[in-house]
């Protein structure tokens, strides 16, 4: 069996899924072919797309990489948030190669609350209300009938990159790790897709052209959207009907869930964020983003 020499581990709505799409273009590189496993996630079960019986379930999907594809890797953007994800990573993976994808915080609040929205886990369309329901939903009160995981409705917590960021350098050495900006991203697409595959130390394929990938999108039929996110009852008992096919069955399912659920989306533009709401989270947010350029010895000014 092969394992992944490298993973894509957060954060959220912060380009993990444009590396996902470039990275599996590679001729060099096998992605897992289900995006966001949350394997290592045990504290999250509910955003894990397969049920893993054991680490060989696990490893099983990789079974079809090449021998020419020399990097193997997967992408959870929600491995950043766990609180276990990493030292599981470690002891089954120590030599594996970290992706960290992040943006300025209150863009990234801003975008993940529009994703919550269209994935039915929130249903406060106002962000402004939203973040003031927060102690509340730390209370287990007025969460969404279809939120599967509570803790990744907490807003300000998730947006306070440093913390987690802190814990991964505690426990792989920084040689292994490689934090990234949307803003380079978006900034210089080559170059940045170049420094990946230099780090990760896969020949160029010489690629020129890459496409916009997940940019806004939003549900077009509101019944479609409830049947592809159930309740967490209806999900956690579907997971477990299909588990007991296997890994391979399971993936199956995932990626033809993934082609039907877009059926539903369309794109939509970004709408603006209250001017005022906006200076109060930079604010909010100063601090962290200062430890976090410190953390990443990088200025990170530009963001507040």
């Amino acid at each position: 069996m092969r394992e992944p020499n490298f993973i894509v581990a957060g954060a959220p709505r912060c380009g993990t899924t444009a590396l996902y799409a470039y990275l599996s273009e590679h001729p060099q590189i096998f992605m897992s072919k289900v995006k966001e496993l949350n394997y290592f996630a045990d504290d999250y079960p509910a955003m894990q797309k397969i049920n893993f019986r054991s680490h060989a379930d696990y490893l099983q999907l990789f079974d079809d990489a090449s021998p020419s594809q020399i990097g193997i890797g997967e992408a959870s953007p929600f491995y950043l948030f766990s609180k276990v994800a990493f030292e599981k990573m470690r002891a089954a993976l120590p030599d594996v190669k970290i992706i960290v994808s992040l943006r300025n915080p209150v863009d990234f609040i801003h975008s993940y609350h529009r994703l919550n929205l269209t994935l039915l886990r929130e249903d406060e369309t106002d962000l402004q209300k939203a973040w003031s329901l927060q102690e509340k939903r730390m209370r287990g009160e007025a969460l969404p009938a279809n939120l599967r995981e509570p803790e990744l409705l907490i807003y300000g917590e998730l947006g306070k990159f440093s913390q987690y960021i802190e814990k991964l350098f505690s426990i792989y050495p920084r040689e292994q790790i490689k934090v990234v900006l949307l803003d380079d991203l978006r900034a210089d697409t080559k170059a940045f897709y170049e420094d990946v595959l230099a780090f990760l130390d896969i020949p160029s394929d010489g690629r020129e052209d890459f496409e916009p990938v997940n940019s806004n999108f939003e549900n077009k039929s509101k019944f479609l959207a409830k049947l592809f996110h159930p309740s967490p009852k209806v999900y956690d008992a579907f997971m477990k009907t299909i588990s007991f096919f296997g890994p391979g069955f399971m993936e199956w399912v995932s990626i033809f869930y993934k082609k039907v659920e877009r059926l539903n989306t369309t794109p939509t533009k970004r709408t603006d964020m209250d001017p005022v709401f906006r200076a109060y989270l930079t604010d909010y947010f100063r601090e962290d983003v200062e430890k976090l350029g410190k953390l990443l010895e990088r200025d990170l000014s530009a963001w507040m």
